[in-house]
């Protein structure tokens, strides 16, 4: 009688080991959580900048035409020292010339894309220097200057200070020089001329 009760005692435990394992595969297992990846904070801001300038007609004595510029710029490029700017320039031009002996009025407004290249280096502290090249076609309202043609280009080079206040905003002052005319050899009256710029830019 003893050893039918020690047989029948490990029936009964196989059966609970048995009934056991069946309900822990029925249990759901817990579901893996998957954190949402996080957003690159690191990817970088791209600059915008918009300067406005007066430059005056000079070097010409038959030609004293001044120029109002605004130039709206987008930074696509850095290497270095050495960015690259596209963007839109708007000018206002005002002013004569007396070849010849003949006065003719020269005012006239423009707009065209713009390409800009800057050599930038820190001085001291947030302030920076740079020298900065640009070329931009324009098509003018009408010919201009006057016996000239309904388009043309601007070309612009000088050194700039940088007073970078912020990390994504920065103020800017240039001394510019440009040369403007269409590049022909007939109806090209050419003229040159010098003055001031004034910069902001903006990182978003």
């Amino acid at each position: 009688m003893r050893i039918l009760a020690i047989l029948t005692g490990i029936l009964m435990m196989g059966g609970s080991l048995a009934m056991a394992a069946e309900v822990q595969q029925t249990v759901p297992k817990p579901v893996e959580m998957s954190m949402p990846e996080k957003s690159s904070s690191s990817e970088k801001q791209r600059p915008y900048e918009i300067e406005m300038e007066y430059l005056q007609g000079r070097f010409y004595k038959d030609r004293r035409i001044d120029r109002y510029n605004v130039h709206l710029l987008e930074k696509i490029r850095e290497r270095g020292s050495v960015s690259v700017y596209r963007g839109l320039v708007v000018s206002r031009m005002t002013g004569y010339t007396t070849e010849n002996g003949v006065w003719r009025d020269s005012n006239a407004w423009g707009l065209g894309p713009e390409l800009m290249i800057r050599w930038e280096k820190p001085i001291s502290g947030k302030l920076y220097g740079a020298l900065e090249a640009s070329g931009e076609i324009e098509i003018y309202n009408r010919a201009h200057p006057a016996d000239g043609r309904a388009f043309g280009f601007l070309w612009r080079v000088g050194p700039r200070l940088t007073y970078r206040y912020t990390s994504e905003e920065a103020l800017s002052l240039g001394y510019i020089f440009h040369h403007s005319s269409n590049g022909l050899r007939s109806h090209n009256p050419g003229y040159h001329g010098v003055g001031f710029s004034l910069g902001y830019q903006r990182s978003f």
